[in-house]
Order: structure tokens, then C-alpha cells, then sequence
């Protein structure tokens, strides 16, 4: 049988979750509790407002809906250590530490503060801790989401510049003005043309236009040949009449870049004209009385003796002839009227102005305008009118479309004779046919051949790699450029946007982090707050049942430990 020492040493387990109705049952508090719990909160939204809070910091961080014992006893404390004089002859606290040592003692009697912090733990352990902790949670998330974002917006940026980079590498862009350095860019046509000259007059494309045309010739009937057999008649042309070198942009190019250069050079000057003028300093003044302006009252009258009123328009004639026509009236003002024998061919109407010299300086360069602010026009666009009318007929499709189909009628002539050159079932009928043809189908050996072969393909590769192919159409088509710009203008505005969006991330970022800083401390505050009330509790209880240890188990417990883990 256990003694009763045995007894008073055992614990007694109460669920956290229960307290409050545990107490009531056992009579440790007033089955009105709630009550009295009400008459206290309103005592203490009625004192809040007249607590002198500078008497210390820990005041100004206080909440009148979130006081509860623990603070209010806290309060009272605080208050009678700043004031320890604020006692009656009575011995009792006035003021306001006595209002607030009015509302502890409320708190204790009949153990009052017991439901409360059975009542604040249930609500903490069950709601507020875990929705701290799910906010801490979901902003961890979001940020991890974040970093993520981050990484794949960095990696689109770099891939899209590198995209934008390759795709001005292969036109020999810079990037910086893609319209002015596109157009600079035709300056390297002339080049290109004249390399494609180079090789369709070389001596190898010489023997194959010879060699085919021999050819041709050959495998005629007699009667054919005596009529004129023309083939590549284009190349001949072009090696005989060589067009000219001279590459020009069409006129709506030249006019469409002429206004964008001329509107970015008028609001260049007109603010700085406006600039400079209101730099200067005309040194006048209106109200200076050392001018005389001569401007007295001038007395309207209805009529002006010439019948007109004083700010009509008058014809030179009429006014002449009005005064022979007015003698037979009277005239109201006689310094108004004039000389009736006055006609018009004695006014001298002969006037001469004499123009003032005037200083003209010519300043070639105005001092407000630097020459960095001016845009640099290309050289193709400045071409006089006479050199743009003699442009290249290799700029015409139909020209170069025309050279292309004598060129590859060559090059598809030149694989069939290397490949019958090169097959050994024909090698006998091939010694044969050769015996009797002309002298230029026999002397060219298959190696020959291939090097008249390398050329043409040299100069079809010059005449339609898309290089070549897009200056051409730069120069000629105004709808090309525009769109080649616009491409090459969208890779940079997705460069820049993925950029922006960069930077709205990191702002993300920083909210984020905010929100987190500031939910740590609810988190830690709410622990806190649960762990010194369970102390109380147990400590109370504890005291109530003759020191027999008391436990308040639960869910609180291991809400309690995570939050020490954490």
C-alpha cells in the first residue's frame, strides 16, 4: 500500500485541451469565468489609453487586445519601479500603477488567470502556431520557386543575347544601329561583284565556255551548224560589257532614313537653340524710363472724313479718286480730308528700301550642338543623283537570274562529261567518238575539267550564298530591311524585357524575404508565449494541490519541442 508520501510525489497529467474544464469540474475557478474575464478586459481597454508610455519603450510595443496576466503583472512592475512614491497614506498604489495592481489582483482571485492561459495555450497550440508555421512554410516555397525562376530567366537571357550576337555576326553587325549598319554593310557589294567578275573572267571559265560551246557546235547536224548556234550569250555579255560596280539604295530607302535622320537632327537643334536662347541676356528693359515711346491717347472717331473707319484696308486707287466725289459734301474734320486737285499720277509711288548692312557670321560650327549628337549617314546614301541613276545591274534579279542559268547550263554540262569521262564500260565508244570530234573536246582531261568546274561553282556560291543575297535585297526593298530590322530589333526587346523581369524578381525577392522576417518573430513570440504560460500553470497548480508535480500533456508538448528543434 503506497504511503502518502508516495502519493504527494505523484503526478498528475492533465490534457492541455481540457485544462479549463478540468479546473472548473475540480472548482479551482468560478464556473462564471467568462465573465469575469470580460469585466477585466474591459478595465484594462479603459486604463491602456492613460498609461504613460514614456516612462519606458516596452510600452509603445503593446496591444490592449493581446494584454493578458503575464503583461499586465508586467506592467504593474514597470510602473512601480518608475514611480515607487505613488502610494497613498495608506500604504496602497494610486495613479495608474494602482489601477493596473487593481487589475492583477482581479487576475488572481479566484485564480482567473488560470481559464485565460488554459484558454490563450488551446488557441495558440491549435491555430496560431501552425498557421505561423504554414506562412513560414509557404514563403520558403516561394522563394525556393523563386531561385528556380531566377536561374531559368538568367539562363534566357543568356541565350538570348547570344542569339541576337550570332545573328549580327552573321549579317557583320555591331549591334548598336542595326539599320545604319545594315545599310554600311552593302558598302562590301562592290567587293563581292567584283570577285564574281574575276572569276567569270578567268582564263579556266574561258576554255568551259569554249569547251561548251564547241561542244554544242559538234553535235550539231551540218545543216544546223550553218545556222548560228548561240549559247551563253549572258556570260559573254558580262565578260564584254562588265556592268558597273556602283551600288546605291533605292530612292524610298534613302527617303524613309533621310526623314528619320532629319527628325533626330531638328529635335537635336531646336533644343539646343532653346537652350541657347535662353542663355542670353537681352538686356532690355520695358519699364526703363529713359525711352520715350511717342504713344499717346488716340481719340476713335465714327468717321474719318473719308468715310472709311480707322482700320479699314484701302485700295490705292479709290482712296485717290474718293475726295473729286466728296467736294459736294461737307466734311466733318477738315484735317481729315484731302486736296481734291491730289490724283494718282502725281503720287511717286517709286519706294525705295534701303537695306541695312547686316554682320552675317557664319559659324560652321554652332557652339550648342556637338558633332557626337549627329548621326552618321552611310556612304551609300549619300551618292549624288547621276551615280545612283548608274547602278549595278547585278542589283537587277532578272540580270543575275539570267548569268545563274548559263552558269549552272555549264556547271550540269561539265558533271556529265566528268562522269562519262570517268566511266570504264564507255571507254572504248568514248575513243572512238573522240577520234573523229575537234581538237578542244580531246585535249581536256578530267582533272582539267574539275578545276573548270570549281570556278563556275565559285561563282553561282558568290552569286547566291544568303549573304550576298541579303545586301541585295537591303538595297532593294524597303519592306526586306524593315523586317530584317524588326527580327534583329525583337531578339534585343526579348533580351531587354527578360532583363526587366529580372529585376520585378528580385523585388519579389525582397518582399518575400520581408514577409519572412516578420513572420519568424510571431512564430517565436507565439512559443514563447505558450511556454511561459504552461509554466504557469504547472507552477500554480502545482502550489494548489500541496506541491504534487503536475503535467500538461498534449499536442503541446511536441509543438513546444519543434519549436526549440527549429
Amino acid at each position: 500500500m503506497q504511503s502518502q508520501e508516495d502519493i504527494r510525489n505523484l503526478p498528475i497529467d492533465i490534457t492541455f485541451s481540457r485544462l479549463g474544464e478540468w479546473l472548473v469540474d475540480r472548482k479551482r475557478i468560478p464556473s462564471d469565468w467568462r465573465k469575469r474575464m470580460a469585466v477585466i478586459r474591459t478595465k484594462i481597454s479603459k486604463e491602456f489609453p492613460s498609461l504613460p508610455k514614456d516612462i519606458d519603450p516596452y510600452f509603445h510595443t503593446l496591444d490592449p487586445e493581446g494584454i493578458d496576466y503575464l503583461e499586465a503583472k508586467k506592467i504593474c512592475e514597470k510602473l512601480l519601479k518608475s514611480t515607487p512614491e505613488s502610494r497613498n497614506i495608506f500604504g496602497r498604489l494610486s495613479g495608474a500603477a494602482g489601477s493596473w495592481e487593481a487589475i492583477v489582483r482581479s487576475y488572481e482571485k479566484d485564480h482567473i488567470f488560470l481559464s485565460e492561459a488554459a484558454q490563450i495555450m488551446v488557441q495558440n497550440v491549435n491555430y496560431e502556431i501552425p498557421f505561423q508555421k504554414k506562412q513560414v512554410q509557404k514563403i520558403q516555397q516561394q522563394l525556393a520557386e523563386l531561385d528556380r525562376k531566377e536561374a531559368d530567366t538568367k539562363r534566357s537571357v543568356a541565350l538570348s543575347a547570344a542569339k541576337y550576337v550570332e545573328a549580327c555576326q552573321e549579317l557583320g553587325l555591331q549591334g548598336k544601329s542595326v539599320r545604319h549598319e545594315l545599310l554600311e554593310t552593302a558598302n562590301s557589294l562592290p567587293s563581292t561583284f567584283s570577285r564574281i567578275l574575276e572569276v567569270i573572267s578567268s582564263d579556266s571559265m574561258s576554255q568551259a565556255m569554249e569547251y561548251y560551246s564547241t561542244f554544242v557546235r559538234d553535235v550539231h547536224t551540218h545543216a544546223e551548224k550553218d545556222k548560228s548556234v548561240a549559247v551563253l550569250l549572258n556570260l559573254k555579255d558580262i565578260r564584254e560589257n562588265p556592268p558597273s560596280m556602283n551600288v546605291s539604295a533605292a530612292s524610298e530607302i534613302v527617303g524613309s532614313v533621310d526623314v528619320q535622320s532629319s527628325s533626330n537632327d531638328n529635335q537635336i537643334v531646336g533644343e539646343d537653340t532653346k537652350a541657347a536662347g535662353d542663355s542670353i541676356d537681352w538686356d532690355i528693359s520695358v519699364d526703363s524710363p529713359q525711352i520715350d515711346w511717342d504713344i499717346g491717347t488716340v481719340e476713335e472717331t465714327e468717321d474719318a472724313g473719308n468715310g472709311l473707319g480707322p482700320y479699314e484696308m484701302v485700295n490705292a486707287s479709290e482712296f485717290l479718286e474718293g475726295p473729286q466725289e466728296t467736294d459736294q459734301t461737307p466734311s466733318s474734320k477738315e484735317g481729315n480730308t484731302l486736296p481734291a486737285a491730289l490724283s494718282a499720277s502725281e503720287v511717286s509711288w517709286d519706294i525705295s528700301v534701303d537695306t541695312p548692312q547686316v554682320d552675317v557670321i557664319d559659324d560652321a560650327n554652332p557652339p550648342n550642338i556637338s558633332v557626337e549628337n549627329q548621326k552618321s549617314v552611310p556612304d551609300i546614301l549619300t551618292q549624288s543623283p547621276g551615280i545612283s541613276e548608274d547602278r549595278s545591274q547585278l542589283l537587277e534579279t532578272e540580270y543575275r537570274n539570267k548569268i545563274l542559268d548559263d552558269l549552272y547550263e555549264i556547271k550540269a554540262f561539265l558533271n556529265q562529261r566528268l562522269v562519262e569521262l570517268r566511266n570504264e564500260e564507255t571507254l572504248s565508244l568514248r575513243n572512238q567518238v573522240q577520234s573523229v570530234a575537234p581538237l578542244v573536246l580531246q585535249q581536256y582531261s578530267p582533272d582539267a575539267i574539275e578545276t573548270m568546274l570549281s570556278d563556275v561553282s565559285s561563282a553561282i556560291s558568290l552569286l547566291t550564298n544568303r549573304k550576298t543575297r541579303d545586301l541585295i535585297m537591303i538595297l532593294n526593298s524597303k519592306r526586306y530591311l524593315d523586317r530584317l530590322v524588326t527580327a534583329l530589333e525583337a531578339k534585343k526587346h526579348h533580351e531587354v524585357k527578360l532583363k526587366e523581369g529580372l529585376k520585378d524578381l528580385a523585388s519579389k525577392r525582397m518582399e518575400l524575404q520581408n514577409a519572412l522576417s516578420s513572420s519568424w518573430p510571431k512564430q517565436e513570440a507565439a512559443l514563447n508565449k505558450t511556454r511561459e504560460l504552461k509554466k504557469l500553470c504547472e507552477g500554480t497548480l502545482s502550489s494548489m494541490f500541496d506541491g504534487r508535480p503536475v503535467n500538461i500533456i498534449g499536442e503541446i508538448n511536441a509543438l513546444l519541442n519543434s519549436g526549440i528543434s527549429m
